[in-house]
């Protein structure tokens, strides 16, 4: 197998065919969302009494309705405590806003089948949403960075990806969530990482919340997962962590040799049509998520135990782990949603990267990224 990066261009070429290859399997899964993008971007924004945006600003103003944003999301704690505590509720008076929400593990399929105003996507989606969908977008707030990260099972050798055997089972979330570990694998030790191609024999998708027992079990080398998923494992020394601990975030920061606090899993995303339009709404949705940040920033504790379900822990040993993996340098959220400018180019870098691994063509053009300005 042919991993020689000398050559001119080589990588590149590579990489074009790799990534028709994966165009094709990925046209698949939306070929037949393509036609309720198109009808929804005809549709807009809702409101409260289904009318358009226009109607809703307006009847919202003489106080009959408020309007609405479509956000999807995963399952979130911080959204969760803010709804329970009465912060979500005294945004949506101050603002005239209501956010009406559809959780989903799969953000990407909803957002291109255009149901939501606003998403939050990866860092790393994004060109993958505009070039097979159509609908452009805008990044304009940053929330949770990419925590995924590799694990072994006790005792096994392997401390970095080169030390897998390539006849091992490496396991990982999804084809679209790999990409940044692809990255870090092909800038960091020149391996060629994809599923169904590459180094290694077997790439698996697997279950976020499966992989950490199929490790143990033996049925995954190594898997790609996340804390949060392994909190029982992790705490008996069933699993342990590779790379020194580190998240796949903190690994990129080896890849541009910066301090760089990104590589997100969650970026606020919202369409290029929406935005454009509704930058108040933007603006007042990014306070909202401050505020929320900073709630999870003071209350972890509090958080992780009102919310076990998010944190898949069951008992207070559990708990008491994550609140201290959460307290370290391991935590996944953002400090803060803003982005400046300065930011926004060392997070776009990694199309650059991507480019190289095989994951972008070559004159792709970078999606957009907005840096809204924090309120005065």
């Amino acid at each position: 197998m042919d991993h020689d990066r000398s050559a001119p261009g080589g990588g590149r070429q590579r990489g074009t065919q790799r990534h028709a290859r994966h165009d094709r399997s990925i046209l698949q899964r939306f070929a037949a969302l393509l036609a309720m993008v198109v009808l929804a971007a005809a549709c807009g924004a809702g409101t409260a009494d289904g009318g358009s945006a226009a109607t809703g600003a307006a009847s919202g103003r003489s106080g009959t309705s408020r309007e609405i944003i479509r956000f999807a999301f995963a399952p979130d704690p911080v959204w969760d405590y803010m709804r329970d505590t009465g912060v979500l509720a005294e945004w949506e008076e101050t603002h005239n806003l209501r956010i009406h929400t559809s959780e989903s593990w799969d953000e990407f399929t909803y957002f291109a089948a255009g149901h939501g105003d606003i998403v939050s996507l990866g860092t790393y989606e994004l060109p993958l949403l505009e070039s097979e969908t159509g609908v452009e977008v805008v990044a304009f707030g940053q929330y949770n960075h990419l925590r995924a990260q590799f694990m072994r099972r006790a005792g096994d050798p392997y401390e970095t990806l080169p030390d897998v055997p390539e006849n091992g089972t490496v396991c990982v979330l999804g084809a679209s969530e790999i990409t940044a570990d692809s990255v870090i694998a092909d800038q960091l030790y020149g391996i060629d990482f994809q599923v169904g191609e590459g180094q290694y024999e077997h790439v698996v998708v697997q279950d976020l919340f499966v992989m950490p027992e199929l490790v143990v079990r033996g049925e995954c080398t190594v898997a790609a997962a996340s804390a949060d998923a392994a909190v029982s494992l992790l705490r008996t020394g069933d699993l342990e962590m590779m790379n020194g601990g580190r998240a796949t975030w903190q690994l990129y920061q080896d890849v541009c040799d910066c301090d760089h606090k990104g590589v997100m899993s969650n970026l606020f995303v919202a369409t290029q049509e929406w935005y454009d339009a509704h930058p108040d709404q933007a603006a007042a949705f990014l306070e909202l998520w401050e505020r929320g940040l900073q709630l999870w920033h003071d209350n972890k504790e509090e958080i992780v135990g009102l919310y076990p379900q998010h944190f898949s822990v069951e008992t207070e040993e559990d708990i008491q782990w994550m609140v201290e993996y959460v307290s370290g340098p391991s935590d996944w959220f953002a400090d803060t949603v803003y982005m400046d400018d300065a930011w926004i180019d060392e997070e776009t870098k990694i199309y650059d990267y991507m480019i190289e691994a095989g994951w972008m063509e070559p004159g792709i053009e970078t999606p957009r990224f907005e840096a809204v300005a924090r309120p005065s």
